[in-house]
């Protein structure tokens, strides 16, 4: 099984992610490939192919990491990498970045006790709106991160989800696994 834990956004936000790409997607020479808003959430780790017997233990390091919901506002947008030809479209958050990052640094503990690498890339709190295949020059990618740049909504996160990610020609195909509540905050 592909797997990934996540933070699954609302509607609202999918819909606004849905206008900005209409918006966009003509108006840049680039090779783009859009994330089907519907499928936009936060990660907070992929797991890759792993055996379906381990499903449990992900679960413990998921409950186990729990230490209470938190709310997240989306922010600005921006690209990865930071420098040269952008490759990730995404859209950053203004509110509870800290909050994420603790629950995703107890999860990632509690997942190097399920046999699982830790994470050596700084974690960074965002939604990807697309991948850039090939970048041409002159697109407008300072424009792009304004228009995702808004007044977005807060939203309680008060679950995270473990996802299977199905691989299909028309796209991936996202099957929740298992969800584990939060608890309340503190």
């Amino acid at each position: 099984m592909r797997l990934f834990i996540g933070i699954p956004i609302p509607q609202d936000y999918a819909q606004a992610i849905r206008e900005i790409q209409a918006a966009w997607k003509g108006r840049l020479a680039s090779k783009v490939s859009w994330v089907r808003p519907e499928l936009a959430h936060v990660t907070l780790k992929f797991l890759g192919e792993t055996d379906e017997a381990m499903v449990g233990g992900i679960v413990k390091a998921m409950r186990a990491a729990a230490r209470g919901r938190f709310e997240l506002q989306g922010g600005a947008g921006g690209f990865f990498p930071l420098r040269g030809a952008p490759r990730v479209v995404w859209l950053g958050f203004a509110e509870g970045m800290r909050e994420c990052a603790e629950y995703f640094a107890a999860l990632d503990v509690e997942l190097s006790r399920e046999g699982f690498a830790a994470e050596t890339r700084p974690f960074a709190a965002h939604v990807t709106v697309a991948r850039v295949r090939e970048a041409a020059r002159g697109d407008d990618w300072p424009g792009l991160a304004r228009a995702l740049t808004r007044d977005w909504p807060a939203f309680g996160v008060d679950s995270v989800v473990l996802w299977q990610s199905v691989l299909r020609p028309s796209g991936p195909e996202y099957r929740r696994v298992a969800q584990v509540a939060l608890g309340t905050q503190d």
